[in-house]
């Protein structure tokens, strides 16, 4: 329920579902080479996330101009792309409490060679906004690098200590040795010490420990 969550509360939920977005576009010419994320592919991964949390988006425009006039009739060099600026406010509002909103001022511009730039930079501010709200990440791979570092993530102190009651005795000085099973269990995930254990893999070395133990 997100009947009694504030417009940050509910904004909140939506970051949590929502982590990633792919680029899709790819952008050349004129020197440039690179890839960009689109409005549709932005509205595409978040829009569920925000229904499902009671958030609506609308852009209110508070300023718009051509900086550039398209003239093809120009001397001696013709205009052909108009270059228009707008600037945005794009609200983030809670559906139960009108009141209840973030607004993103954002100023974006946008090319045209016809009637499409005044469009162009809404939907240009309306991504940007989103981006930065949510503070989604973009890239290039299917995976997000959060994803990646989850993947990468190794064992906690505390998992340490729980292996550790299995990989080590104490020696007649007292000082800790690896046991068997230790050895047994480094030489499988291939790693020389207990911290280099990926935490996907701790359920599985703790039981492969414990079977061990108990032989």
């Amino acid at each position: 329920m997100t009947d009694n969550l504030n417009v940050y509360q509910r904004i909140n939920n939506v970051m949590r579902q929502v982590k990633y977005v792919q680029k899709d576009r790819s952008v050349s010419g004129a020197g440039q080479n690179y890839k960009a994320v689109t409005h549709d592919q932005v509205v595409s991964v978040a829009r569920q996330a925000l229904v499902d949390n009671g958030v609506m988006i609308f852009p209110n425009q508070t300023h718009g101009e051509f900086l550039v006039m398209r003239d093809i009739n120009a001397t001696p060099q013709p205009v052909k792309m108009g270059l228009y600026t707008g600037t945005y406010e794009i609200n983030f509002v809670n559906i139960d409490d009108g009141n209840d909103k973030i607004t993103v001022t954002v100023q974006a511009h946008a090319n045209d060679n016809g009637d499409k730039a005044p469009g162009k930079a809404l939907t240009y501010a309306t991504k940007s906004a989103i981006l930065k709200v949510l503070s989604l990440e973009t890239g290039e791979d299917d995976e997000s690098r959060e994803e990646v570092k989850e993947k990468t993530k190794t064992i906690s102190q505390e998992q340490i200590a729980q292996l550790s009651e299995y990989c080590f005795a104490n020696d007649e000085n007292g000082n800790p040795q690896w046991t068997q099973v230790g050895q047994k269990m480094c030489q499988a995930y291939r790693i020389q010490s207990l911290d280099q254990l990926l935490a996907s893999n701790f359920d599985q070395a703790l039981e492969r420990c414990e079977k061990a133990a108990k032989r």
